[in-house]
């Protein structure tokens, strides 16, 4: 009777070693080539190597993520210009135009800027664009 168990066993543990080793070869396409939920991963690993850097909280890595999240569905992230990854070491190396800024108040600001547009998070009151920048600002 222990027989049928141990092969459940290790029929399990063989589809779970398949799975992890289809995520690898996941992981190791171009950045652009990556499906959104993997996207979102490596994002958040992303976040966590930088959060040292900035000195952030949970809290400001969870609004962080929200900014990066809301700049990917609005496709600012979707170009192997804008999101230097390495498909080798399966990390993001940097994010072009992305920067974070402490205010004065203490809290954390980011935002990208691409080529014609300026996305802001953590910013309550509308920056006007200045002649000159002649940006687009958009908030997330």
């Amino acid at each position: 009777m222990d027989t049928p168990a141990i092969h459940n066993t290790t029929h399990m543990d063989a589809f779970h070693t398949m799975l992890d080793g289809g995520v690898q070869t996941a992981y190791a396409r171009q950045w652009h080539r990556i499906e959104r939920g993997l996207r979102l991963n490596r994002l958040r690993l992303y976040i966590d190597e930088i959060a040292p850097i900035h000195n952030m909280t949970d809290t400001d890595k969870e609004s962080v993520f929200l900014f990066l999240q809301k700049a990917l569905d609005k496709k600012l992230l979707n170009t192997l210009k804008v999101v230097d990854y390495d498909k080798e070491k399966q990390k993001i190396n940097s994010i072009k135009g992305f920067e974070l800024k402490r205010t004065t108040e203490g809290t954390l600001k980011c935002e990208i800027a691409a080529k014609k547009i300026k996305t802001e998070c953590a910013s309550k009151a509308a920056i006007k664009p200045t002649a000159a920048t002649r940006k687009k600002k958009v908030t997330v």
